[in-house]
């Protein structure tokens, strides 16, 4: 089966009473669809509409079950069940979390003689508290380039006080990756006074610094922390920009100090790329302004 991808906030205005195909919405993204059964669009005058149920695969993300279709007879909508819907399963991994389509509400599914959410579903739901639920669902919005999705839902975990590393994290990476730099510097400095700054959001704190321009904060805030990373390639990473950043405002001086640091860490023949390409930008940035 060709893999379809399904986006907006849940309308269910009119599709209540829907008995047309022209009476659907498509107006639901993939993560308010969860735990929905949903229609997914079709091109201008096909006759058919893919039906199924959208829910959350803990170790695969969000999954469309494919149960049949929908046609219109006589004016009104029916369902077709898939041939083989009894015996077997069709699921679709989602990527597109954007991809927009329409939710089915109760008094639909029982003209389709369909109970509220298939029995299966109880397979899947986690037994998790609430709060770790929704932050790794926010988790891979981010991890699938959708910080837009995760913002309103890491916002809504942290303004009830939920605060963890991974909450912090996906927080500043979500404001960064949307180039919301002032306030993921903000979040940042407050999971770093709270002790809950592990080496994933010191890296990201630099990069918001960097692409505000603050190279002096970056630079003390390195030359103070830079022991404490545990991990290589966040520190290799937080170093790199700053020299970047640096060389690209004419900062010598601090892209310099940075090089130096980074060639004589351990493995550096890792990045040699990274290296030539900082000393190149350097070498350019410095022969336009002698």
């Amino acid at each position: 089966m060709k893999k379809i991808f399904i986006s907006s906030l849940i309308t269910l205005s009119l599709f209540a009473y829907s008995q047309k195909f022209s009476d659907l919405k498509f107006e639901t993204n993939v993560p308010d669809a969860e735990n929905h059964y949903i229609v997914l669009p079709v091109k201008q005058g096909e006759k058919k509409f893919n039906f199924g149920f959208m829910y959350f695969d803990e170790a695969a993300g969000y999954t469309f079950d494919y149960m049949g279709d929908l046609y219109e007879e006589d004016g009104l909508l029916k369902f077709k069940e898939r041939e083989d819907a009894k015996v077997s399963s069709m699921k679709v991994r989602i990527e597109n979390l954007s991809f927009k389509s329409a939710v089915v509400l109760d008094e639909m599914l029982k003209k389709f003689s369909l109970p509220t959410q298939p029995e299966w579903l109880k397979i899947y739901l986690s037994s998790a508290p609430e709060n770790e639920k929704s932050l790794r669902r926010a988790s891979l919005m981010n991890g699938a380039n959708f910080p837009q999705l995760a913002l309103p839902k890491l916002l809504q975990l942290y303004n009830n006080n939920y605060r963890t590393e991974a909450l912090y994290f996906e927080l500043v990476f979500s404001y960064n990756a949307m180039g919301k730099f002032a306030e993921a510097e903000k979040i940042s400095a407050e999971a770093i006074k709270n002790k809950k700054a592990d080496d994933l959001v010191k890296k990201e704190y630099i990069y918001a610094l960097v692409h505000q321009e603050k190279l002096k904060e970056a630079d003390d805030f390195l030359t103070q922390n830079l022991s404490s990373f545990t991990t290589e390639n966040n520190k290799i990473e937080a170093m790199i920009n700053t020299i970047a950043s640096s060389a690209h405002n004419s900062n010598f001086i601090i892209a310099e100090k940075w090089l130096k640091e980074l060639k004589s860490q351990p493995n550096i023949n890792r990045y040699q790329k990274n290296i030539n390409q900082l000393e190149s930008i350097i070498k350019e940035k410095q022969s336009k302004v002698q």
